[in-house]
């Protein structure tokens, strides 16, 4: 009898606590509901949808901070395959002195900020061609910022996030992780180049690379921080890069600069020759 008081208890008591408690999330509902930065990122890669960036990246030797750095803000223009234009300033840390670089397909403009000898009157742009532009056209003109990771690849996005752990934070989730330089060469899209040597990462290549990805509720990367170690030495290089996106699904138009004020390298070259042509030997005329 004691029982049955229960039950009948129990029964009518149910449809209050059906009613008034919380619905417990199931973990498929949970996993739902969590960012998805893979199908965000896809969804962005679209023609003429933007991002714009802020990104400061700083250098270490050891356990000691270089005063060196670079400082970039920028804007890019996606398309299917990534960053297909970007216009950005760049500055080197701690000198103040601002670099513009223009970036459209495969034609990198700088300013003529960046060349420290006489460039024609009416020139404001230089055009260099592929194989010489340097870390400049390889790293940043390429999507404005200098992170080994590129958050545009939603193959190597997925490779990471699936070596990584997470949690929830405010406004979305963090994920962190570190991947050496070969497993990361192996998860990207194209070729890897060391920062410290400039040559390609290969699968002997040693060093690492740890990051910090916010992604927020819609999935979208908000702010990426990355700590690159070159090499296993003791007190190794190690590249802090600090990247925050923001503007994402703008339209920005970034266009070539007009071509009256652009001059291309050989030609700047000739010109820098004819103005420190050395004047001839005095043959006792004058």
């Amino acid at each position: 009898m004691r029982r049955r008081v229960t039950l009948a208890a129990t029964m009518l008591i149910a449809p209050v606590l059906i009613a008034s408690a919380p619905v417990a999330t199931s973990p498929a509902i949970a996993q739902a509901s969590a960012p998805d930065p893979v199908g965000a990122l896809k969804r962005q890669l679209r023609d003429e949808h933007g991002v714009r960036i802020s990104e400061t990246t700083r250098y270490f030797y050891g356990e000691k901070t270089s005063r060196s750095g670079t400082r970039i803000n920028g804007r890019l223009r996606l398309g299917r395959s990534g960053p297909v234009a970007a216009d950005l300033t760049w500055r080197d840390l701690p000198a103040a002195k601002p670099h513009r670089v223009i970036r459209v397909r495969d034609d990198v403009y700088v300013s003529r900020s960046h060349h420290s000898g006489p460039v024609p009157d009416g020139t404001n742009w230089i055009i260099y061609p592929e194989h010489h532009r340097g870390s400049l056209g390889r790293d940043l003109a390429e999507d404005a910022s200098l992170q080994p990771i590129d958050v545009y690849d939603p193959a190597l996005v997925k490779a990471l996030l699936n070596c990584s752990t997470s949690k929830p934070v405010p406004g979305g989730r963090l994920y962190r992780g570190t991947i050496s330089y070969p497993a990361l060469r192996k998860a990207a899209q194209g070729t890897l180049v060391n920062w410290t040597s400039g040559r390609p990462i290969t699968a002997r290549s040693k060093g690492k690379v740890s990051w910090q990805l916010w992604a927020g509720r819609d999935g979208l990367p908000k702010r990426l921080v990355t700590t690159d170690t070159a090499g296993t030495a003791k007190n190794p290089l190690v590249k802090r890069s600090d990247t925050r996106y923001t503007g994402w699904g703008s339209r920005p138009v970034i266009t070539a600069p007009p071509a009256g004020e652009v001059i291309s390298e050989a030609a700047l070259l000739d010109y820098t020759l004819d103005q420190n042509t050395p004047i001839p030997e005095d043959s006792g005329n004058t």
